[in-house]
């Protein structure tokens, strides 16, 4: 059956100019908005713009700033012309930007081999530009002392001439973990230009936060360099600014939340992994009684991040349901309050000591921009995306449904096409999100990984799930799916379809299923297990549990759900899709990236094989280069045309040539 779409589409434009149709090229110029740095005075500030750059090179990003009230409009600061520059920081009489930049060093610097990223400060205007830094390796982050004396870095070490002629010479065999390069911590007096090293080789420094009184470094550390050092294997450690020395350790289990000392310096925020390092908790430590207070430990959904507000108050941003919140939290108790339900994609805030603070916010029909939350208003001071209000938006309705297996509530998204109104049901895509412990949130969704808005205006309803053990429940929710992939959750998205075609959107004999990472996977098992699904997207989706757990560049992630993956193997098999992949009858379209060390390509390549043995139709695409999460613009192109394509082919639709 063939279903011609959108030919009623013009009619929908407002003052009678048809609008246009997003289509994965625009998408893909987007530019993208990041890290809002409001100034502690809350007048001014300062975000990353990155824009796409052509043949395969990440997004070029420069830094703007912005009034923080009123209506002035945005200016990007002046920057050389090839130069990417990003993690702004005010200095804290608000006059300067401090930031980390590749611009061309001075000649002399140059000339003593200085790595090429280091860190810069201008004026407020962006001009009189001085470097800060003097590192042989690149500066991936730093802070500067609260009196404005010293400034800490984090810089990567070079290989001595020995490695760099071994190297050259083909004689570079290499020991699988164990690093010889880390990243250390550099302290430069900006007075008299001295700079030394604070931390010995074999200390990986992943974050910084200087003390209000100067004299101590709060830092997390690992002694392995990988992603899962980062993510699973660091703590947190305090080290005397004079000599480096590093005292006890606060918390042997932390995450990556960012540190930061409460103004009076006597208390410090981290994060800290639960007990199956799936889920993490911002903690304050009082330094001197070592007494730790969890955040909003009994709100029902994630806590991403908070920051200090005052000596007993910090202001928390996460996410509830699909809707962001923000939260005000006691330092002594870790009670909280909600002040405010925004529509946010991720952690992403700063908190000026007046109360205001800036954050990423979006709207249904805008990317991410520059908001501030002020006294419990919401407001927008960016306009960086104003090509998208000439596009067709998709209608997104935020949904709650009861799980058939324990009467859970269940929430996530529809997206229906413009206009569109009940009584016609649609070819429909569930979607689902990474993770496990992840979500979608209400707002904009168009990216090379979020078709929802691409799908909605060209015909589709697109819905979200966030089934047991996403985000946005609480813990225990995110728990819930503990030697339980493809069950619980399962059931919780079927519910939702359910639902769907009960209210009549979701046409049952046009219905398919697909996502990326976790998604992927739940598209792979839901075409084992179930033949309602008329075609399966399998983008960098987990087939083979236990084969990911022993192959993956963070071997910590799942034993946390599925425990030992020798001892264990039994749990691992049972819910992977590659032990079924037998009773798969419908085509399949796998997506996947050669360079993917997350979910590893063989992981595609198995499915694809299996399909193949049992004569299933499918189709396999691999991106050269491509790592885990996509950042070339005609790698994220091409896989929302095909995901589209792929579509139209198999659920019958036609398009208007």
């Amino acid at each position: 059956m063939c279903l011609t779409l959108l030919a009623g589409l013009p009619a929908l434009a407002a003052a009678g100019t048809a609008p246009e149709l997003p289509t994965p090229e625009k998408i893909m110029a987007l530019r993208s908005v990041g890290d809002p740095q409001i100034d502690r005075d809350g007048q001014w500030i300062a975000y990353t713009v990155g824009t796409p750059q052509a043949q395969g090179q990440p997004p070029r990003s420069r830094i703007w700033r912005v009034p923080a009230t009123g209506r002035a409009v945005a200016r990007e600061l002046p920057a050389p012309a090839a130069a990417s520059e990003e993690h702004p920081r005010w200095t804290a009489d608000g006059r300067h930007l401090d930031f980390i930049s590749n611009r061309p060093l001075p000649a002399a610097e140059a000339e003593a081999g200085l790595a090429g990223t280091q860190v810069w400060r201008v004026d407020a205007r962006g001009d009189d530009a001085t470097l800060l830094t003097h590192a042989q390796g690149d500066v991936s982050a730093f802070e500067v002392s609260h009196d404005g004396s010293r400034i800490a870095y984090l810089s990567g070490d070079t290989p001595d001439a020995a490695a760099r002629a071994a190297r050259e010479a083909k004689d570079d065999a290499v020991r699988v973990e164990h690093p010889t390069l880390f990243s250390r911590l550099w302290l430069r007096d900006l007075r008299d230009g001295t700079t030394r090293a604070l931390t010995a080789p074999g200390v990986q420094v992943h974050d910084l936060a200087w003390s209000p009184d100067g004299r101590t470094l709060a830092l997390r550390v690992s002694d392995g360099t990988t992603l899962n050092d980062y993510w699973y294997r660091s703590r947190v450690v305090l080290a005397d600014a004079g000599t480096g020395a590093l005292g006890p350790v606060l918390e042997p289990r932390a995450s990556a939340h960012p540190l930061q000392w409460s103004p009076d310096g006597s208390r410090l925020l981290y994060g800290r992994l639960g007990e199956h390092g799936m889920t993490a908790s911002p903690t304050v430590h009082d330094v001197a009684s070592g007494r730790r207070v969890a955040l909003g430990a009994d709100w029902n959904g994630t806590l991403w991040l908070a920051r200090w507000q005052d000596e007993n108050t910090l202001l928390g941003e996460g996410q509830r349901g699909v809707r962001g919140a923000f939260l005000r939290l006691d330092a002594a108790s870790g009670g909280w309050k909600e002040i405010a339900r925004p529509q946010i994609p991720f952690a992403s805030f700063t908190t000026a000591r007046t109360g205001r603070s800036a954050y990423l916010g979006l709207r249904d029909d805008q990317p991410a921009e520059v908001w501030t939350l002020d006294d419990g208003r919401l407001a927008a001071r960016t306009d960086t995306h104003p090509e998208v209000a000439g596009w067709a938006h998709g209608q997104v309705r935020e949904l709650e449904w009861i799980s058939s297996r324990d009467g859970l509530r269940i929430t996530g998204l529809l997206v229906t096409p413009p206009g569109w109104k009940r009584g016609t049901p649609l070819p429909t895509l569930v979607q689902g999100h990474g993770g496990p412990a992840w979500a979608w949130w209400s707002g904009w969704l168009g990216s090379w990984h979020d078709w929802a808005q691409l799908l909605a205006t060209h015909g589709y309803a697109v819905f979200l799930p966030n089934p047991r053990g996403s985000e946005g429940g609480g813990p225990a929710f995110a728990e819930m799916v503990r030697n339980d992939w493809g069950g619980g959750d399962f059931q919780d998205i079927l519910d939702g379809v359910d639902l769907l075609e009960r209210e009549g959107v979701a046409d049952p004999r046009r219905l398919a299923i697909g996502g990326w990472s976790y998604g992927g996977y739940m598209a792979a098992w839901a075409v084992t297990q179930s033949d309602r699904f008329k075609t399966a997207i399998v983008g960098a989706g987990v087939i083979d549990i236990g084969a990911m757990a022993l192959t993956t560049d963070t071997p910590d992630y799942l034993p946390g759900y599925f425990g030992d993956p020798l001892a264990n193997r039994a749990a691992y098999d049972a819910h992977s899709p590659i032990r079924h992949a037998d009773k798969v009858t419908v085509p399949v379209l796998i997506l996947h990236g050669e360079q993917d060390k997350r979910v590893p390509l063989s992981q595609g390549e198995m499915f694809h094989r299996a399909l193949k043995f049992n004569g299933t139709p499918v189709e396999m695409v691999t991106y050269p280069r491509g790592p885990h999460w996509f950042f070339e613009s005609a790698h994220g192109r091409d896989v929302q045309q095909r995901v589209l394509d792929w579509l139209d082919a198999r659920l019958g639709v036609e398009r208007p040539q």
